[in-house]
């Protein structure tokens, strides 16, 4: 019997469910969009994305899930490895309820905190609440999304404005020290 209590006394016991999730003992691989670094190219495909919603054409999900290394973050929007849907039209995700930057979305235990948060701060009652509650955040997020997508669309193109000039007042610089190279070249004889 001994023996019997020794094999027993190895074994894990078994999770009961009011027991909160055990935190993670190796380091948390960070894929927030708050982490990625500014990618410029991105941000207006995103841009591009939001503002005008295109139909995507339905992806085949990958036969298992892509480990992404977060710094190769953020994923374009083009790339095969985006084949989950989102709430941003335009926009999919590499892993389900993943990041729109690319890699898999928050821990649960981050969720079922903000979710806690959520439903104190809105005093919501019951499910069909919550859903109406829920689903009237996001558009109003969607309309300050698209506000400012569309200020950002302004500023791409007064940039790009700028760039042309600048271009512009550049190559008159040269002319200009062309010609007065050759005024000075031609008094010296």
């Amino acid at each position: 019997m001994a023996e019997n209590d020794q094999i027993m006394a190895n074994t894990p016991l078994t999770p009961v469910e009011d027991e909160p999730e055990p935190e993670p003992t190796s380091p948390v691989v960070e894929y927030s969009p708050a982490s990625v670094a500014y990618n410029e190219a991105f941000e207006n495909s995103l841009m591009h994305a939001i503002l005008y919603e295109s139909e995507l054409a339905p992806r085949t999900p990958l036969p298992s899930t892509p480990v992404i290394n977060p710094t190769s973050l953020p994923i374009p929007l083009s790339s095969p490895l985006r084949t989950h849907p989102s709430s941003i039209p335009g926009v999919l995700l590499t892993h389900p309820k993943g990041y729109y930057t690319g890699g898999p979305g928050p821990n649960p235990s981050t969720v079922t905190e903000f979710a806690r948060k959520f439903i104190a701060e809105y005093g919501i009652e019951d499910a069909g609440q919550l859903e109406r509650v829920v689903e009237e955040k996001m558009k109003e997020k969607m309309e300050e999304v698209r506000e400012r997508m569309r200020d950002r669309e302004e500023a791409v193109n007064k940039n790009r404005s700028v760039e042309r000039e600048l271009e512009n007042l550049k190559m008159q610089r040269a002319a200009e020290l062309r010609v007065a190279e050759k005024i000075k070249g031609g008094n010296k004889k």
